[in-house]
């Protein structure tokens, strides 16, 4: 009997060394995440990315002051905001309306892009074009991504703001860029994000 109780103790003692000395430094398994299902279909997604491409390509060419190539992506914007499948938001006539808004604002902005002849009026409607877009994305609900708002306090001058979405939070500013005549290069990256617009996770809203 003290022979099987000896056993037994030992057989007990075994397994609590096996639990805590080695099956401690086994590595731990992750509960697998939930991989977050867009609201919108691909096409639509896809629609949006290429309103955000040409955006982005517009912005840089403001960076660079080049006009040309301002007024073409103005033109490639316009085109890829003409082919925005807007009519999927029609299962909810508010948001589909609420959308149509900064798309039509929108198309006036860059004809305004296209047809200003100096850079002040360019970049007026850079502003306003940058406003609706981000009022579009939020009306949607974007949920590809992060794009980020940002602003620089002096893009019209001292305390005159200006706005633009950005595909990262690195600040290269539009309104003054890499040739202004006060500052050169030198201003490029003032600024600061203003918030995120950010729908990627579910509950998520613009921080």
């Amino acid at each position: 009997m003290k022979k099987l109780f000896l056993i037994v103790l030992v057989l007990v003692a075994a397994f609590l060394v096996y639990k805590y000395a080695f099956k401690k430094d086994e590595p731990k398994k992750e509960a697998p995440k939930s991989l977050s299902v867009s609201a919108h279909s691909d096409i639509f997604n896809q629609s949006v990315t290429a309103v955000l491409s040409s955006y982005y390509k517009l912005s840089d060419a403001f960076v660079n002051w080049d006009s040309t190539a301002v007024n073409k992506a103005a033109a490639d914007l316009q085109t890829a905001i003409g082919d925005f499948k807007v009519e999927e938001l029609k299962k909810d006539s508010s948001i589909y309306e609420t959308a149509l808004f900064p798309l039509d604002n929108s198309k006036n902005s860059l004809t305004a892009i296209q047809q200003g002849v100096s850079w002040e009026e360019k970049r007026r409607a850079l502003q306003d074009l940058s406003e609706n877009l981000r009022m579009l994305l939020i009306t949607i609900k974007y949920d590809q991504g992060v794009v980020y708002w940002q602003e620089c306090p002096m893009a019209f001058g001292e305390n005159t703001i200006g706005n633009w979405l950005s595909a990262e939070e690195k600040v290269i500013n539009p309104y003054l860029g890499v040739k202004d005549p006060k500052y050169g290069a030198t201003m490029l990256n003032c600024g600061e994000t203003k918030e995120k617009i950010n729908f990627s996770v579910p509950d998520t809203a613009v921080k």
